[in-house]
């Protein structure tokens, strides 16, 4: 009789994405077919803003009381120095899941580690690059402590000057838990950008700071007169659909473009709306991702084999929405397809344009190891997780 592959999912809290969670395990069962999904099985386990000794408990604990075979849900790279150590000891897999709120570390992961990201920086370091050729001159960035806290800006910053920027104003709100938003710190942000004539700026905000930014924005001196560059979050359907009567030209980037008309992604997006009744997101992207992948691993799976289940998941690659995707960290690594997006909101209706294909960072480029000297952090919970 066929064994049920168990999988424990680590399930951070997210008032920014909810259903991020949802969304991964609704999209890897979208890809399986119906009469082998009773072989999958997943354990879900809370564990907050994913603070490390949260993460630990919650690996332990998916590993010493359900048996699960395989560690699975949204994880900082940061704690892969606590994580590593459990899997190796207890012979698990791992297919962790992250928004590329971090490059992947220097340092070597353990081979019972894979990932699926989405790659945020990758489109940073891409949109840097891009906004200074296509703009040039003098560039600013304005983001919140909290996204400071991450490498995007920093991939940004590194982007833009291998497109030969010389001069990049960096703006960082201040943090006051007695405001109740962040309306009344931004005018002066927005004098400051426009006393330093600057020839395009890059914003980074999300959640509730994301709209409030953009509120202050349409009522600033600034509105639609410096090129405005933003992160897919910022660009995404879901944070521009909640901005009322707003015109806006902005720029921005992604790796999947949910209107697509791919045939892989065509099919994915009427599967998963068939059977979630919900709009495709791109967490459900990745979830469908590591379905494609596990599916033709039945046999490897039930044979309980974990040399050959990381041998298999070393050498494959999927196609899917995204295009060609595999899930280890070295310099083999497939880069993402990045689409460079003009988008316009005209009287609440949104349009989006695909400028050209962005340019991504191989992970044996010098840069690579520039934007981790130069951008240290002690942040740990998974970006957008606040």
């Amino acid at each position: 009789m066929n064994q049920t592959i168990k999988i424990g999912f680590l399930f951070p809290y997210s008032s920014v994405s909810p259903h991020m969670s949802q969304d991964i395990i609704d999209g890897f069962f979208t890809s399986i077919p119906e009469i082998y999904r009773k072989n999958f099985q997943f354990y879900p386990e809370y564990i907050d803003k994913g603070s490390h000794e949260l993460v630990k408990v919650a690996v332990n604990k998916l590993i010493m009381f359900h048996n699960v075979d395989i560690i699975s849900g949204i994880v900082s790279y940061k704690l892969m120095p606590e994580i590593n150590s459990i899997l190796e000891r207890q012979k698990k897999l791992a297919f962790f899941f992250d928004l590329g709120e971090y490059l992947p570390p220097l340092a070597p992961i353990s081979e019972n580690i894979f990932f699926n990201s989405l790659q945020f920086w990758q489109v940073e370091y891409a949109l840097g690059l891009w906004a200074q050729k296509q703009f040039s001159g003098k560039g600013a960035i304005l983001m919140s402590i909290y996204e400071a806290g991450y490498q995007m800006h920093s991939a940004f910053w590194q982007g833009a000057l291998s497109a030969g920027a010389e001069e990049i104003d960096m703006h960082i709100l201040p943090f006051n838990p007695q405001l109740p938003n962040i309306e009344d710190i931004l005018s002066p942000f927005f004098e400051k950008i426009k006393q330093s004539k600057v020839d395009y700026f890059h914003a980074l905000f999300c959640g509730s700071e994301a709209f409030e930014f953009y509120k202050c924005y349409c009522q600033s001196d600034i509105y639609n007169k410096i090129p405005l560059v933003v992160t897919p979050y910022m660009a995404s359907d879901e944070t521009l659909d909640n901005v009322p009567k707003s015109n806006i030209t902005l720029y921005s980037a992604s790796t999947w473009n949910y209107n697509s008309m791919d045939e892989k992604n065509q099919r994915f997006k009427s599967a998963y709306q068939l059977r979630t009744g919900k709009k495709a997101s791109e967490f459900a992207v990745m979830g469908y991702e590591m379905g494609q992948l596990f599916l033709p691993m039945l046999p490897i799976f039930q044979k309980k084999d974990l040399k050959e289940i990381i041998k298999y998941i070393k050498d494959a690659s999927v196609n899917g929405p995204r295009g060609l995707r595999n899930f280890h960290h070295d310099s083999t690594l497939a880069p993402p397809i990045i689409n460079i997006e003009k988008i316009t909101t005209l009287n609440d209706k949104l349009s989006r344009i695909v400028l050209e294909q962005g340019i991504a960072l191989k992970h044996n480029d010098s840069v690579f190891y520039d934007i981790h000297t130069q951008c240290v952090s002690g942040w740990k919970n998974p970006y957008l997780c606040v």
